[in-house]
């Protein structure tokens, strides 16, 4: 006996089982094609018949014609909800407040500093010193969380708490 018919008389029958496996489960995939075939069928059948056979084919393309329509809106949308994305994380969107007594001889925090970013941490930081006769103003620009001038203690706290809830992907570009 050959090799070949040894193996066909050890595994034959369990290549006919597989054979015939095989078989009902292309014999199932072919009916359940059939199904959905004549199902979509039916539909685009009964669509076409409606109104006594008239106006069916109208129907859809007036169907059609409105998809396109909606299709189109939906870009226009999505152009601008990105413009408005884009806008909405370079406007200001975090304060962070300090106030502080920067002279010994006077009472209460009358002095501050006031930081302002938007969510790429780019904004400004203004700082107020009062004394008792005059107010000084100051502001800073803000780079990514970073003053472009030396900064105070107090400063750099308004900065921090400004900053404590953006979140920059390490890619983010400078904005001017």
């Amino acid at each position: 006996m050959t090799p070949f018919q040894e193996f066909f008389q050890n595994y034959g029958p369990y290549l006919w089982l597989v054979l015939l496996l095989l078989f009902l489960g292309l014999a199932y995939m072919f009916y359940r094609f059939q199904s959905r075939y004549r199902k979509d069928y039916q539909q685009l059948d009964a669509l076409l018949r409606s109104n006594g056979g008239e106006g069916g084919l109208e129907k859809l393309l007036e169907r059609l014609s409105s998809l396109e329509r909606d299709a189109a809106m939906l870009d226009v949308m999505q152009t601008v909800v990105r413009e408005l994305e884009l806008r909405q994380n370079q406007s200001f969107q975090s304060v962070g407040l300090v106030r502080f007594n920067p002279f010994t001889d006077m009472g209460g925090d009358q002095s501050f500093a006031l930081s302002i970013v938007d969510s790429y941490g780019n904004g400004f930081v203004l700082s107020s010193l009062h004394g008792r006769t005059a107010t000084r103003v100051y502001a800073k620009t803000v780079r990514r969380g970073q003053s472009t001038q030396t900064v105070s203690a107090e400063e750099q706290a308004a900065i921090d708490q400004a900053m404590r809830f953006q979140q920059l992907p390490p890619d983010t570009p400078i904005q001017a």
